[in-house]
């Protein structure tokens, strides 16, 4: 991974966890949606840091190229 493609996934690694943080704590949808959706955003958003840091490819680069 190169230098920039490497602070693209720490900061929407940062933006996932982030999101997935507040979707934990927020009391806007139910139970099941809450959880399994913000663990979920969690758990790819830790993963995409802790790709970048350690220069392997995070779970959400191996999705391939989208149309």
């Amino acid at each position: 991974m190169g230098n920039g493609e490497r602070s693209f996934a720490a900061i929407f690694g940062l933006l996932l966890l982030g999101t997935g943080l507040y979707a934990l704590f927020s009391d806007q949808t139910g139970a099941a949606w809450r959880y399994i959706g913000g663990i979920s955003l969690v758990v790819i958003g830790a993963n995409a840091i802790y790709g970048a840091l350690t220069r392997k490819r995070p779970w959400i680069s191996k999705i391939g190229p989208l149309p």
